[in-house]
């Protein structure tokens, strides 16, 4: 039991709890999307950096990465958070690297926890955009938070 997963076992160790997962169970966002993704809206990278960033208790502004989370710890927040995000086809690489670097913070600092902080953040931002009647024209707009919808 002691002996280290490799990048291989974690993904097959992900890809396991999401196959045990069903459309449909309570959870954040009311279970998984029809696509098998994360249950979460549509948000730039640097959105979803600086919410991540934000609950991990680095502080608002950027400033330098966070300090190193266990290996293992940031293989888990690329594959359950980044690679499940529904935006996440659309971040630059710099984008990608540095969320999974606060969420594997945020998951060390908090847990699971972490993830549903992360999901109820962001959902809060979408709904925000929402009420505030942007209308398409806040589509694709990083500073928006919203993703392009196709």
């Amino acid at each position: 039991m002691a002996e280290a997963v490799g990048e291989a076992g974690v993904r097959e160790l992900v890809a396991g709890w999401l196959a045990a997962e069903r459309p449909g169970e309570d959870g954040p966002g009311g279970g998984e999307p029809a696509d098998g993704g994360w249950a979460v809206p549509p948000a730039a990278g640097a959105v979803v950096v600086a919410a991540a960033r934000r609950l991990a208790g680095a502080g608002p502004a950027p400033g330098g990465p966070p300090s190193a989370a266990p290996e293992g710890l940031r293989l888990i927040a690329e594959a359950l958070v980044v690679d499940e995000h529904p935006s996440a086809g659309a971040w630059t690489a710099r984008e990608r690297a540095e969320a999974v670097e606060w969420v594997a913070l945020l998951l060390h600092r908090s847990g699971e926890d972490g993830v549903t902080m992360l999901t109820a953040e962001l959902t809060r931002q979408a709904d925000a955009v929402v009420e505030s009647g942007v209308g398409e024209s806040g589509v694709g707009d990083p500073e928006s938070g919203r993703a392009s919808a196709g």
